[in-house]
């Protein structure tokens, strides 16, 4: 969990593991929308989470991913406080030998942090009103 922005690039390159058996390097980004809400559109989200509990859940998700799909690397991201419409709250990156593995992980990973991690957002909408919203 991060206060801070997430920079995907800058998270790559600081990997500094032997890599070169990885051929595959997925990156999933998820962004705040300007969603149409009724007449008005969302301007930025405010994550809360209750961090430790949230931050031990990712990391045993991390395992389970590494475990269940045998890929090399797994980072998992996500913003708490206030993220503004086209910044990143979410990172995901796998890293594996081949892309189906990658692939099949970051499926897994996405899901299971939506189903599993207590993360909870309140949408701020440009008419001022605020609305809650499940982990979709």
């Amino acid at each position: 969990m991060t206060n801070e922005k997430i920079d995907g690039n800058s998270i790559l390159n600081s990997l500094n593991d032997d890599l070169s058996d990885c051929g595959s390097f997925i990156i999933f980004e998820g962004k705040v929308r300007a969603d149409k809400v009724e007449d008005s559109f969302v301007e930025k989200i405010i994550y809360e989470a209750y961090t430790e509990m949230a931050e031990r859940e990712m990391s045993k998700i991390e395992k389970e991913a590494i475990e269940k799909f045998g890929v090399k690397k797994v980072i998992i991201k996500h913003r708490v406080g206030e993220v503004k419409v086209k910044e990143t709250a979410f990172l995901v990156v796998v890293l594996s030998a081949h892309r189906q593995e990658g692939f099949s992980a970051i499926q897994y990973i996405i899901d299971e942090v939506k189903s599993r991690v207590p993360i909870w957002k309140k949408e701020v909408l440009s008419n001022e009103k605020i609305r809650w919203r499940e982990n979709d």
